[in-house]
């Protein structure tokens, strides 16, 4: 393994009986990076982030390779993966309510977990949890209370200082700022790249909020139907994506105030944004070729219908698409009829 990657995936299926959800995905996770996983609702992102933990749910059959380091991950046993949660890997997950428990206090959770990998005493325990709070700007005064007590953004500090406990060497957030107005989103994104960035951590951020990749991830990994679209460094990837899929995401992206994305058409305010027609596919009922085909403004009858475009990789971009040397540079544009 190339000693810049932290986690390599190799040809990863996640499947539900006859049903694959994630169909063939690789791709490494590098060092020290933000990598965003973005895609619509359904292309397989959180599926992903569970088969990369170890974490996969009740019914999944998970083949390929994910390995980090000498542990493979695909066919471990639970003890092995066990071993490397928290202290390896963690998950800043979408619902912190759920996550906590609602009967005991937010610091005394957090103690437990310090207790439970480093054995430690529980005073000591206590006050390195009431310390971590603290990190992420929640009162030593608060920390005592229930999960409930809390607001919705101090419980997503609650989890994300769960998360960082023991400095792992990558933390997956599975779109941490789910149902958070937009200052509350920014300020937990600003609060959970700088905390990974201080400790060294890796970060996989699965969100559809694509001005929140622009402005906190390196690199970003587009999904559509359980499958790798794109790939590649955010700035190039949003100022020429070399799929139709990418550019329609980009042209459909909410600018919420942030500025504008590159390779985007002039917008002028109260102009409804261009959408991708049609949906996702149903993972039970994929077409022949490529999944995109039906939604597709490039389309062919001949190839795109026919056979399945696989990934290519060409400097620092990996693409698959049948027309991506093609594509307009103005692509973003080929949605604009949608409006």
């Amino acid at each position: 393994m190339n000693p810049e990657v932290l986690v390599s995936v190799r040809d990863l299926h996640v499947s539900f009986g006859a049903v694959e959800a994630v169909r063939g995905l690789s791709f490494d996770v590098r060092k020290g990076e933000v990598l965003a996983v973005v895609g619509e609702s359904g292309a397989g992102k959180s599926l992903t982030a569970r088969a990369l933990l170890g974490m996969q749910p009740q019914g999944a059959t998970v083949t390929g390779s994910v390995r980090m380091g000498p542990y493979e991950l695909v066919g471990a046993p639970r003890s092995v993966r066990a071993a490397l949660w928290g202290r390896r890997l963690a998950l800043v997950p979408q619902d912190a309510l759920s996550a906590l428990s609602p009967v005991h206090r937010v610091a005394d959770q957090l103690a437990a977990a310090v207790r439970s990998v480093d054995g430690v005493s529980r005073k000591e325990a206590r006050a390195r949890a009431v310390a971590a709070l603290e990190e992420v700007g929640i009162p030593a005064d608060r920390t005592r209370a229930y999960p409930h007590e809390f607001s919705g953004g101090m419980r997503q500090r609650a989890v994300i200082a769960m998360a960082l406990l023991h400095s792992p060497a990558l933390v997956i957030a599975d779109e941490p700022t789910t149902a958070q107005d937009p200052e509350t989103q920014r300020r937990l994104l600003d609060l959970l790249t700088h905390r990974t960035e201080a400790t060294g951590t890796t970060l996989v951020l699965i969100t559809h909020d694509l001005p929140m990749v622009r402005d906190h991830a390196d690199r970003v990994l587009v999904m559509y139907a359980g499958r790798l679209a794109e790939e590649g460094p955010v700035e190039e990837v949003f100022t020429r994506p070399r799929t139709p899929y990418t550019a329609g995401l980009l042209a459909s992206a909410p600018l919420q105030g942030r500025g504008e994305l590159r390779n985007q058409p002039r917008r002028t305010h109260g102009i409804r944004l261009p959408s991708i027609p049609g949906t996702p596919p149903n993972p039970t009922n994929l077409p022949p070729g490529c999944a995109f085909a039906p939604r597709c403004p490039l389309a062919d009858a001949t190839r795109c219908a026919t056979a399945r475009p696989e990934p290519e990789t060409h400097n620092n971009r990996t693409v698959a698409c049948h027309h991506w040397r093609k594509l307009p540079a103005n692509s973003a544009e080929l949605f604009l009829e949608s409006v």
